[in-house]
């Protein structure tokens, strides 16, 4: 493997040159090539609570799960459209849920089109793009169709008549929503890369910047395609000035890890503290 620069972060340059797997299944590096350091990456750290390590070269990622609203345009038994200021990429699989006072339906479907309809201000004035996207509605049991047609039968909006002609051969009628139904939460994955890594967080790069102290349920794979599971806090959100499109640098803080998650965590900066011993 040839050593690699990170050009957003020189701080650190770590090849890895040796590895083992643990007991666990992580995949860790035993010794580290080509070490650079500079001063105040030493004094930072100095004043850091725990060791962080430069680790884009090991491929660590990971998803985020966000729960975003979205404005419902039309809907039928067979698939629904609205607006969201994300962009859903084609041919995924999401999870939407639709609800009012009374009741909340979960609902899997498919993206078949999406499209820019617009734009908005970010907190930071930055320019947010807003997308119409249509989605199929998949894995729709008998019980599934029966439970969405009475709950469209139970709108203000929908006749009791429309409803049930769709469910039976003109089940691609589609109705325009209006309030209280407007509003829908759509659960939104997005994957990261890790760039680096502590026992009490990580720097992450993303395609969207985060709001500060928000809390996201969160997965990231190790090495040897080892699982963890947590929440994490928004504890920095910088945009990285370069050319190409918008990303960010998101700093996340570890604020619920399951024990057996903490362990693989320890097992991993363990070894990356060990390789880079041996390196200096």
């Amino acid at each position: 493997m040839q050593p690699r620069e990170n050009p957003l972060c020189e701080d650190l340059i770590i090849v890895w040159k040796l590895f083992k797997v643990s007991p666990t299944g992580i995949v860790l590096p035993l010794c580290a090539v080509d070490v650079r350091h500079r001063a105040y990456e030493n004094h930072m750290t100095d004043k850091r609570r725990y060791k962080r390590f430069t680790v884009d070269v090991l491929g660590i990622n990971g998803k985020m799960m966000f729960a975003s609203e979205v404005e419902i345009h039309d809907i039928s038994l067979g698939g629904i459209s609205l607006k969201v200021d994300r962009r859903l990429n084609m041919h995924n699989e999401y999870t939407l849920k639709i609800g009012n006072d009374r009741k909340t339906l979960s609902i899997k479907g498919v993206v078949v089109w999406s499209k820019i309809s617009g734009t908005k201000k970010g907190s930071r004035d930055e320019v947010i793009p807003l997308y119409t996207a249509g989605m199929k509605f998949v894995n729709m049991s008998v019980d599934k169709i029966e439970e969405l047609t009475a709950f469209l039968d139970g709108q203000a909006n929908f006749s009791h008549e429309k409803v049930h002609q769709a469910s039976g051969l003109r089940c691609s009628m589609r109705f325009l929503v209006d309030p209280p139904l407007k509003k829908a939460v759509l659960n939104l994955p997005e994957t990261y890369i890790v760039k680096k890594l502590s026992l009490g967080g990580m720097l992450i790069e993303s395609e969207k910047p985060l709001e500060i102290e928000e809390k996201i349920p969160m997965e990231m794979v190790l090495p040897g395609d080892v699982r963890l599971e947590f929440l994490g806090r928004i504890a920095s959100s910088l945009m990285i000035h370069d050319e190409g499109s918008p990303r960010y640098d998101i700093g996340i803080e570890f604020i619920e890890m399951r024990d057996d998650n903490k362990k693989k965590l320890e097992e991993l900066i363990r070894s990356l503290d060990t390789a880079r011993g041996i390196s200096g």
